[in-house]
């Protein structure tokens, strides 16, 4: 609770002294540097802003004539066509002296520029992954000496990359076998296929030095390797690992399906769905409960709420056995990084939140029992705060709805794109993963051969629709 302090005082007269004098003298003159100096200071802010302005104008100038020399720009039009409409603003903004409006249209068009760029050098070429979607601080370096450059979506990822995660950043990952990876804040790995204990090919997967990461596979095993373990995450599994560099311990979970885990001691442990083990040097527990998923009571998904000092929102879910505890996570964005509300201490089956702010948020649960152990988090639910009245007539208009160019592996594919912040997305029938920003992500595997379109929805929360039809083509071969 904020604490407010008043100040009161009398009229009194006072006596100066000459050492007072000389006092006030002395803060006079600081009074008057300190003047002078917030004067330099905004000057030199100005002079900054101005000067990164300018620069960053051209290097978007020079990417948009690096990518106009390109022979087909077709699959990345649209991208091109917003990265192109930005840089002109920010020419435009720049003309009249909008220094910080420039620089970040410039910023944005640089962004838009680099991904195509990078996109095209990597086309004709599949490697072992591609980023689908960057938060924050995430970085990749091709190779042991390389330097490490900016991630962004579209980029490919050969055997020998590293990739690395800053304290708030994070990364969806897509490999060719159809394995998603939630790659968490604070983590290292290079791209490879890592050998068995034994020595022998463990197919595609990644050698991990540190950090936290959730995977999800689907027709083929992919492989995690730790320092001193090996897990063989199955078809159709989705599993967690940690691993702390320090104290060379780490944990393995399955949440679905199974995985087996090998150590450089010789030992072997069997996961089932939701069980673990506790990694410690090459060194295995046994495996061991966690908890099962919460599953969501209320409110639905979507839910608009109006911004009201006295609203409040309830967030409940069912109890799980076993847990002695909750965590709760409420975030702006579907990476749940630089969340809004974190507490890992929930002993009720239900939240109650004050809704003070505009805006589309997420949010998510999970239990924990009394070992400390964590289980899988639920699906996030999405609602949003607006100063209009829930229920009161809203706005006629559809959403926008923007596609970008489906990515393709086989017969998985990769839609994404942006919509109205707080609408709901479906890809075939199927629910997309949208922020709060309304950028979304949906990853289909389609069986029939030849052409197919594939119908992209997006239904703002008044029942007004965008469609926007996406063809794909699956190779027989």
């Amino acid at each position: 609770m904020w604490e407010g302090f008043t100040l009161s005082g009398q009229n009194e007269w006072y006596s100066i002294s000459a050492a007072a004098l000389k006092g006030w003298i002395t803060l006079s003159v600081l009074v008057v540097l300190a003047v002078v100096g917030s004067f330099g200071w905004r000057y030199w802010e100005s002079h900054a802003v101005s000067k990164a302005a300018a620069e960053t104008l051209e290097e978007a100038r020079y990417l948009v004539g690096a990518v106009q020399k390109e022979q087909d720009l077709s699959a990345f039009r649209e991208q091109y066509d917003d990265a192109w409409n930005t840089y002109g603003r920010a020419r435009d903004l720049f003309a009249n002296d909008r220094m910080a409006e420039s620089l970040e249209n410039s910023r944005r068009s640089v962004a838009l520029l680099s991904s195509i760029r990078d996109a095209l050098k990597d086309q004709g070429s599949v490697g072992e992954a591609h980023f689908i979607s960057v938060a924050g601080r995430v970085e990749f370096r091709r190779g042991e000496h390389g330097d490490w450059e900016e991630a962004r979506s579209r980029v490919t990822l050969r055997e020998g990359y590293y990739v690395r995660t800053g304290d708030g950043g994070s990364t969806e990952i897509m490999f060719v076998d159809g394995t998603l990876y939630h790659v968490r804040p604070g983590t290292l790995f290079l791209v490879s296929r890592p050998r068995t204990v034994a020595g022998t090919p463990g197919g595609r997967g990644i050698q991990m030095r540190y950090g936290w990461l959730d995977l999800s596979t689907t027709n083929a095993a992919n492989r995690v390797s730790t320092p001193g373990a090996d897990a063989e995450v199955r078809q159709d599994s989705s599993a967690t690992v940690t691993y702390e560099e320090d104290t060379q311990s780490g944990r393995i979970a399955a949440y679905q399906g199974a995985v087996q885990i090998s150590s450089g001691s010789g030992l072997t442990r069997q996961l089932k769905a939701l069980q673990e083990v506790a990694q410690r040097g090459d060194r295995l527990s046994e495996p061991r409960s966690i908890p099962r998923t919460p599953q969501i009571i209320g409110p639905r998904d979507n839910v608009e709420v109006g911004v009201d000092p006295d609203r409040r929102l309830v967030l409940s879910w069912q109890p799980v056995y076993g847990a002695s505890r909750y965590e709760l996570q409420v975030s702006r964005n579907n990476h749940f990084v630089d969340n809004v509300v974190e507490s890992a201490d929930r002993q009720e089956t239900r939240a109650t939140l004050g809704v003070l702010g505009e805006g589309a948020f997420l949010w998510r649960v999970r239990a924990i029992n009394a070992n400390g152990s964590p289980g899988e988090w639920s699906e996030a639910r999405k609602f949003r705060a607006s100063q209009s009245t829930p229920g009161a007539e809203g706005d006629a208009d559809p959403p926008e709805l923007s596609v970008l160019p489906v990515q393709t592996y086989g017969s998985i594919f990769i839609i994404s794109g942006t919509t109205e912040p707080g609408a709901s997305v479906l890809v075939r029938g199927e629910p997309a993963q949208v922020g709060a920003d309304g950028a979304f992500t949906k990853t289909l595997q389609v069986y029939e051969e030849g052409w197919t379109f594939l119908d992209v929805r997006a239904k703002d929360p008044y029942g007004n629709e965008t469609v926007r039809p996406v063809r794909v083509y699956v190779d027989s071969l």
